[in-house]
């Protein structure tokens, strides 16, 4: 019985592996156009959305928050130009001509700003964008959302945490580890390389969870982070802390039914979740007593940051980030107005 519980439990695991939040959006998005468009649309439009969500994953390597975000957007887009929310009969338009122009976009726009911030709607407008390019790059036609100006947004820049605040949630961690059973001992071994990771490398959520151990180079001493399905890699420097609690928590963890390639594992022994390390993040802050909340991504905008304040160059912190912009990897960085007098006091002749 025993054995037949654990085949159930693996086959549900795999199962919810394949279906994520992106696939369920996905799915969604079909369901209505099954339900609201005439046949031949709702087909046409169905075999868009699906190369749109292989492109999105495989080519454009986003993150499963991203592309989840991103097939969201589409589908609040053509339910409100079939009128999906208004109740109507199924729309007679056989082809995408109609949802396909500027028109019907810059309308959808506008509506959405009556409803919502400008920031929503200019993530909308970069989602639309994203999937008329994709639509029409083989029709030799223009896209219709390249016509039609973004939102202004003010821009703020992103919480980031300083250096004495990321080593008293280290720390935090780390005492962890030295109390309790054999079993809140490992979990603390896994939270404190997790964090270690986090921060000594600058990766997303998304990307430490997916980490496996054939990635990790212990000499010298990189980890060759997967950009999507695409093969795409970028090589990120690892620093001794996080190698020495990489090797703690690897030599701990002996859950028998445990996926052998995962780094980062929950205590049934599969891939631990992007959700689950945020929970970790924030217990750790709590236990630090830290006052400000952060997210992992937090972490990563503090790597790039006090990256920068020691001197890194800016195009080095860029490659580590995976950035296809420097213009982005700018927008991460965050340097008090100590440090920028400092540095002009310092490099400027008649400072």
């Amino acid at each position: 019985m025993a054995r037949k519980a654990q085949v159930r439990s693996s086959r549900t695991t795999a199962a919810r592996e394949k279906t994520g939040p992106a696939e369920r959006a996905l799915r969604r998005l079909i369901d209505d156009l099954k339900l609201h468009a005439t046949a031949p649309l709702a087909e046409e439009l169905r075999i868009h959305a699906e190369t749109y969500a292989a492109y999105l994953e495989a080519e454009a390597a986003l993150s499963e928050r991203t592309r989840r975000a991103y097939l969201a957007d589409l589908h609040q887009y053509l339910a409100d130009a079939l009128a999906f929310r208004q109740g109507g009969a199924k729309i007679a338009a056989k082809s995408t001509n109609a949802l396909f122009s500027a028109h019907t976009v810059r309308a959808f726009l506008a509506r959405r700003l009556q409803e919502t911030d400008r920031t929503s709607v200019a993530r909308t407008h970069a989602s639309l964008k994203s999937f008329f390019a994709f639509a029409t790059r083989d029709l030799g036609q223009s896209s219709p959302a390249e016509l039609i100006s973004a939102p202004k947004v003010s821009r703020t820049l992103p919480v980031h945490l300083d250096v004495t605040s990321i080593e008293s949630i280290l720390r935090a961690a780390t005492r962890g580890t030295r109390a309790g059973s054999k079993k809140v001992r490992s979990r603390w071994l896994r939270n404190a390389a997790l964090l270690e990771v986090l921060y000594s490398c600058g990766l997303r959520a998304s990307e430490v969870v997916a980490l496996d151990w054939q990635q990790i180079d212990f000499d010298p001493g990189v980890l060759r982070v997967e950009q999507g399905k695409g093969g795409k890699q970028r090589v990120v420097p690892i620093g001794r802390d996080a190698l020495e609690s990489l090797e703690r928590c690897r030599s701990d963890w002996s859950e028998p039914n445990r996926c052998e390639e995962a780094v980062f594992l929950n205590l049934r022994g599969g891939r631990l979740s992007v959700r689950s390390v945020g929970r970790i993040l924030d217990e750790c802050i709590r236990r630090a007593a830290v006052q400000t909340k952060a997210s992992p991504h937090a972490l990563r905008h503090s790597f790039a940051t006090h990256l920068l304040e020691n001197g890194a160059d800016l195009r080095a912190i860029q490659e580590m980030l995976g950035h296809a912009s420097i213009s982005t990897t700018q927008r991460y960085t965050h340097l008090d107005l100590r440090h920028l007098t400092n540095v002009y006091s310092t490099a400027h002749p008649r400072a």
